[in-house]
């Protein structure tokens, strides 16, 4: 139950970490129900658990994973 509870968001959480994939999938022109969208989705989950709790810091952290900085 520990890694159920640890993976729980509340709305709030949902929306920053959606918000963030929303624009990320637009800027790579990616569907959010593709492999890459869904890869990309993990991604910012752990980011955000991580402790990158805003669509901006979020959006940089991917940028930095992915070498575009």
């Amino acid at each position: 139950m520990s890694f159920l509870s640890d993976m729980a968001l509340n709305q709030g959480e949902i929306e920053v970490v959606y918000g963030a994939l929303a624009e990320w999938c637009a800027q790579n022109r990616t569907a959010l129900d593709s492999d890459d969208g869904r890869d990309a989705a993990t991604v910012m989950l752990g980011l955000y658990k991580t402790g990158h709790e805003t669509k901006d810091s979020i959006l940089e952290a991917m940028r930095r994973v992915n070498g575009d900085d």
